[in-house]
């Protein structure tokens, strides 16, 4: 694109200066001279120099500019400034001059500040050169000779007309081409067989004529180009192999031949036949079972064409050939059980040449044998501890043509010989190379065994400490190597190779587990090194969100297949994938594409947690308030679990003590009293009750009774509900009696001491005791004594207790 957009500016400066010119010229037609660049459009030879000029006549319109000077103009070559060094100028004319012009194309403008005054285009022409001629022989004649002559010409889009002449003794031989670099005399016209030969190549174009150099070549054989040789065969004799052919009988004294031979997979192999008379050559380095191509080319002074190819096999004799067995080291699979891995080489498949292989496995009198094709050349065998003989032999038609046999010695004989150390292998430039440090043990050579599939496994034995192998591109290679020592093999060691590597293979399964609110797992199927084409040395995780235009990349080495995202945004949807990252490439999985959740396990578990408690918490309060009430709200005491006591008389005059309860409650208050008949207290707990209390005043004056002292007398209200066996006994009250009362005792409001006595056996047990089961509830001796006069014939005092007594009495 850069010479096209170096023309199209060419081109543009050009047609200015055609406009330019335009304009002068119509100027000059109005009396005016006119402003030119001279010569115009000018051919020259390539490699001359050339001078450029601008006139400015007095009367010419480019005067009219203002400031115009022919010192202040400038020059340029195909836009680029030419050095003032190559000016010169006068009041009307302006020069330029251009050393060795070796372009083919040059514009050449003339300016005035940034005004084009003109222009001119300058093109180049060059002498044919490089010229050389060929004579081919016709029809097996040596005298027939056809002459074509070419040559090397720069014409620059010139229109150019080429004429070869030819001068040999007397005679002079012209062919003509138009445009073409290259002519060819009709055989009328060929040289002859003696004399020397003069060759010129003349070019004429529109600006002249350019000549070549001259080329003279002595005689005619200089340039006569034989006929590719015919009919190659390729016999074999032997171990040799006889290639005969056909040429130019006329040229068989004086022509020299190559035989080229060409192993696949090898550079070819170029033989040399000096002057004979006879078109025949014997190669004797060839390989057994090996396919050959065979050409033939000759000379007398130019070389023809290499002749039609021809494959062919080389044979081989079975008999002659030695076959090689090797053993790897045992390995015990199992109580009693070996496995060996055997090898073996020595004829090559592809000769064809014996049927099949025959494995004998001989241990005490007991022989077994297998049989394998001619392709394969290793197998594993199952031995027992006990030592063995194993033979390979190439059969044909059921006879043993070659063989080879080792000794494998009982488990018990055999050693635990080291491996090869420092093992180092690299690839470079196609191939695989592997170097080793012997072992501290005396070796006898090294095997090396490599193979890209189960099929092709090859193997080599050597006496150096490094070897190397030619592999394909991408192909994975395993390559195990094994000392030998006198007593046996030592331990193989395992390695893995590309000869060169390209791309991994694509990462699949990609997935995320275990999404989260700003984190996520990625997980992805791990390559395998055995997957083509190259080892993986780490994984690169991409990803962004659907809004995002760069991704964001996370590396992790060869053995991970997952990772951890963190910096993830709720409720978002992500484009992942995942990259494999080799040495030499990488590629790339397909895109996948997950969505984060809106809320994390923390605000989740926190959110329950809340929930759950606010649930909760009425229960809880309920609970409470349930306890509260059951067990601290409960301050005044059930009459019905109480005990009953003694008290003085005394203590029953004087006013009543108030206590304060554990609590500190001020509405709970409690009597005990022992009640006498001169000196007793009722309890009102009712109006009712206090009318009752009047009436029996009244009784108590008019009737008066006596009591003894000492003595307790309580009842019950006129019905009393008792526990028992979880069932309500309802008590009948106490007949009336004449009671005498000197006064009633006011209610004070005190704290009672109520809670704080001493318990007696309760005229009841605690219903919460019977609900648990215990035994039926009964009064003791000193309850019942109490309950009972202790005087026939005593007054018994009726005194009323109830719960809310206390309450009335705060209200008076």
């Amino acid at each position: 694109m850069g010479w096209f957009t170096g023309l199209m500016m060419q081109t543009a400066n050009l047609f200015m200066v055609v406009i330019l010119q335009a304009l002068w010229e119509a100027s000059g037609v109005s009396g005016l001279e006119k402003c030119d660049v001279f010569p115009s459009n000018q051919l020259i030879k390539y490699g001359l120099d050339l001078a450029v000029s601008f006139r400015a006549p007095p009367n010419s319109d480019c005067r009219k500019i203002t400031n115009f000077n022919t010192n202040r103009l400038y020059w340029t070559l195909n836009n680029q400034r030419i050095a003032k060094s190559f000016y010169r100028s006068n009041s009307t004319f302006a020069s330029v001059f251009i050393q060795d012009f070796t372009l083919a194309v040059g514009i050449v403008e003339c300016h005035l500040d940034d005004i084009v005054l003109g222009g001119t285009v300058i093109r180049t022409y060059s002498d044919p050169e490089n010229v050389s001629c060929i004579g081919e022989t016709l029809h097996d004649c040596f005298s027939c000779i056809r002459l074509t002559c070419k040559w090397d010409h720069n014409q620059n889009g010139v229109n150019t007309i080429y004429t070869v002449h030819v001068k040999q003794n007397s005679n002079d031989l012209f062919c003509r081409s138009r445009g073409m670099k290259w002519c060819t005399f009709p055989e009328a016209e060929g040289p002859e067989v003696r004399g020397a030969i003069n060759v010129t190549v003349t070019a004429q174009t529109s600006a002249g004529e350019a000549d070549s150099e001259k080329v003279t070549y002595d005689s005619v054989w200089e340039i006569v180009k034989l006929d590719k040789p015919r009919d190659v065969q390729v016999k074999p004799e032997l171990s040799v192999l006889s290639v005969m052919w056909r040429g130019n009988n006329w040229a068989l004294a004086y022509s020299v031949c190559e035989v080229r031979f060409l192993e696949k997979g090898s550079e070819p192999v170029v033989k040399t036949v000096e002057n004979t008379s006879k078109s025949t050559f014997d190669l004797t380095e060839v390989k057994t079972c090996t396919s050959y191509s065979v050409s033939v080319r000759c000379r007398i002074d130019v070389w023809s064409e290499w002749s039609q190819t021809v494959t062919h096999f080389t044979s081989i004799n079975v008999s002659n050939v030695q076959l090689h067995l090797w053993r790897s080291k045992s390995v015990v699979y199992d109580k009693g059980k070996r496995a060996v891995h055997l090898m073996w080489k020595g004829i090559n498949p592809l000769c064809k040449a014996f049927d099949e292989y025959h494995l004998f496995n001989q241990t005490h009198n007991l022989v077994t044998s297998r049989s394998f094709k001619p392709s394969e050349n290793h197998t594993v065998i199952i031995l027992d501890e006990n030592a063995h003989r194993v033979t390979v032999a190439a059969y044909r038609n059921n006879q043993s043509l070659s063989e080879a046999s080792m000794e494998i010695p009982s488990t018990a004989e055999e050693f635990n010989l080291p491996p090869v150390d420092n093992v180092n292998m690299f690839a470079r430039d196609g191939q695989i190379h592997i170097t080793w440090d012997k072992p501290y043990l005396t070796v006898t050579g090294y095997i090396v065994i490599w193979n890209s599939t189960e099929e092709d496994h090859q193997w080599q034995q050597t006496q150096e400490r490094h070897f190397t192998l030619e592999g394909e591109n991408f192909t994975l290679y395993t390559v195990s190597l094994m000392p030998l020592y006198e007593n046996g093999p030592g331990s193989e060691i395992r390695l893995h190779a590309f000869s060169r590597e390209g791309e991994p293979a694509v990462v699949s399964n990609v997935r995320a587990e275990r999404i989260c609110d700003r984190k996520a797992e990625i997980h992805w199927q791990p390559i395998l090194y055995s997957q083509c084409c190259a080892f993986v040395v780490s994984y690169t995780v991409f990803y962004k969100t659907q809004n995002d235009i760069a991704f964001r990349n996370v590396t992790v080495d060869q053995k991970e297949n997952s990772v951890i995202l963190d910096d993830l945004q709720p409720k978002t949807n992500y484009i992942v994938y995942v990259q494999a990252n080799s040495v030499a490439a990488s590629s790339k999985s397909s895109f996948y594409t997950f969505s984060t959740k809106p809320y994390g396990e923390v605000f989740l578990i926190t959110l329950i947690v809340c929930s759950v408690g606010l649930m909760l918490l009425p229960v809880c309060t309920v609970l409470v308030v349930l306890i509260r009430k059951e067990y601290l709200n409960e301050k005044v005491p059930n009459p019905r679990f109480s005990s009953l006591s003694i008290w003085s008389s005394q203590k029953c005059r004087n006013p009543w003590n108030q206590l304060s309860m554990p609590w500190g409650c001020d509405s709970e208050k409690s009597l005990t009293c022992q009640v006498e008949a001169e000196d007793y207290s009722i309890l009102a707990t009712s109006i009712r009750d206090v009318a009752k209390q009047q009436q029996n005043t009244t009784i108590q004056e008019m009737t008066p009774t006596t009591q003894t002292e000492n003595t307790a007398l309580v009842s019950f209200s006129s019905e009393t509900e008792l526990a028992s066996d979880g069932k309500e006994e309802r008590i009948k009250p106490l007949s009336t009696m004449d009671l005498e009362t000197p006064r009633i005792h006011p209610v004070l409001l005190s704290q009672s001491p109520y809670k704080n006595q001493t318990p007696l056996t309760s005229p009841v047990d605690s219903p919460r005791k019977g609900l648990q089961g215990t035994a039926k509830p009964h009064s003791s001796e000193e309850t019942e004594s109490l309950l009972k006069p202790k005087l026939h014939g005593a007054t018994m005092v009726t005194t009323y207790v109830t719960v809310d007594m206390f309450e009335h009495a705060k209200s008076k």
